[in-house]
C-alpha cells in the first residue's frame, strides 16, 4: 500500500529561500543534480517567517521549501529509503536573527509512472495533473520506497512501511493520505 506524503496547511512558519541564489535548480522533479557541475552553492539559505505573536510550529517537512528535518531524513533512512539526494540549509529566523538548526534540503529523486488514469480523477496543470483523487498500479511501483509521481512530481508517495515509520515519529504537521490501488487487466 503507497501513501501521500504531504502536511496539514496550518503552519505558522514559511520557509523562504534565498533570492537568486540556485534558482536554476529545480529539485521538485526528482532529478539528480551534481553540485559541482551544476555550479550549486551551499548552503541552501532560508528566511524563517513566524505568523506574528504566535510561537512556531516546526514541521517535519516543508515541501514548497524542499526542507526536511534531520530527524525524518533519518528516520527514511533507516528504513531503506535511498532516494534523497541531501544538501546542507542554513535558516535564520526573520524576527530574531537566531539561526535555526536541525533541517536540511533534500531533493526527492526518482519519477514513477503508476497513476491509472482511467480510474482517478484529475485536471490538467501545465504538462502535468493535478490529482483530486488518484489511482496507482502498485506493480509500477515495483516496491519502492519513496518517489514522485510521474504524472504529478508534486505528489510524493512513500511506501506503507515507511508511512508507519513516519507516524511513528510523531512530525509535526505532516500527513499520509492513503491511495487506492488498481490492477489494471
Amino acid at each position: 500500500m503507497y501513501f501521500v506524503l504531504g502536511t496539514d496547511g496550518r503552519e505558522n512558519v514559511y520557509m523562504a529561500k534565498e533570492r537568486g541564489l540556485n534558482s536554476h535548480v529545480e529539485l521538485g522533479m526528482g532529478t539528480l543534480w551534481d553540485v559541482q557541475k551544476d555550479e550549486i552553492v551551499l548552503p541552501y539559505r532560508y528566511t524563517m517567517r513566524v505568523v506574528a505573536g504566535q510561537a512556531p510550529r516546526l514541521y517535519g517537512w516543508y515541501p514548497g521549501s524542499d526542507l526536511m528535518q534531520q530527524r525524518l531524513v533519518d528516520t527514511l533512512q533507516r528504513c531503506g529509503v535511498d532516494s534523497l539526494q541531501l544538501f546542507p540549509a542554513q535558516i535564520r529566523r526573520q524576527d530574531t536573527g537566531e539561526e535555526v538548526p536541525g533541517y536540511v534540503t533534500v531533493n526527492i529523486i526518482g519519477r514513477v509512472s503508476c497513476a491509472v488514469m482511467s480510474e482517478s480523477q484529475s485536471s490538467p496543470l501545465a504538462d502535468v495533473h493535478y490529482f483530486h483523487d488518484l489511482t496507482i498500479d502498485p506493480r509500477k511501483a515495483r516496491d519502492l520506497l519513496m518517489f514522485r509521481l510521474h504524472e504529478s512530481p508534486m505528489l510524493v508517495l512513500v511506501h506503507e512501511r515507511v508511512a508507519t515509520a513516519i507516524q511513528a515519529g510523531g512530525f509535526e504537521g505532516m500527513t499520509l493520505q492513503p491511495v487506492r490501488e488498481s490492477v489494471p487487466p
